[in-house]
């Protein structure tokens, strides 16, 4: 892998999860088991994992890149870059992988910091259900995070926010600050090139048996 574009990789890691889930969505009954145990069946219990099931299944979910201000595009996961800075501490000297000076790759370890925000209506509990599914996604499909380039990665949340500036009075929102170390690679040294090639072919030295193709 050559460079890592940490937002398209946690994208793809979330879609993925998402579309899982939906095609399985007996999975959630593990994810929300807590609503089951004992003090909290009273109130929740298994009814409600089925509403939670029920609006999972029924609703779209696009998680995109950014993201734009239409209060209509909810439920939605959005996810920016933060910050993405070079990791002095695994830098080494010249940069190269290979054999000291020989080496001809070149590389660099990155500490990305990626927000992904969770938006949903105001309605219920959907943020906060939708920031769980999210939470399990994460934890679930660590593998295919490092797959994608995103590894040693860890991630802190939030609560409920609403930024009025930005987001209707209907919207409530949930971050999750996801942070991940990338390697990427490039050729350090340009390719030889080839102006000319010449050939001296000795006729006598070819046996009945060998075939030259000269194109």
């Amino acid at each position: 892998m050559a460079h890592v574009m940490p937002q398209v990789s946690l994208q793809r890691v979330i879609q993925e999860g998402i579309k899982i889930l939906k095609d399985n969505p007996d999975i959630l009954d593990e994810i929300f088991n807590f609503y089951t145990c004992d003090g909290m069946d009273t109130d929740y219990g298994q009814s409600y994992i089925d509403e939670i099931k029920k609006w999972f299944t029924d609703t779209k979910i696009p998680t995109v890149q950014a993201w734009a201000n239409n209060p209509q595009q909810v439920p939605q996961i959005s996810i920016k870059l933060a910050t993405e800075q070079e990791d002095e501490t695994k830098a080494a000297i010249g940069d190269h992988f290979g054999d000291f000076e020989e080496g001809n790759v070149g590389v660099a370890a990155f500490v990305v910091s990626l927000d992904i925000s969770i938006r949903t209506s105001r309605n219920g509990d959907q943020v906060l259900w939708l920031y769980y599914i999210v939470n399990y996604i994460l934890f679930k499909r660590k593998r295919r995070a490092e797959q994608l380039g995103l590894r040693l990665h860890t991630f802190s949340a939030t609560d409920y926010t609403r930024d009025s500036a930005k987001l209707a009075d209907n919207i409530w929102e949930r971050y999750i600050r996801f942070r991940a170390t990338i390697e990427n690679f490039w050729e350090s040294e340009p390719g030889t090139v080839i102006d000319s090639l010449e050939i001296d072919l000795d006729a006598e030295n070819v046996t009945k048996n060998e075939q030259v193709d000269l194109g």
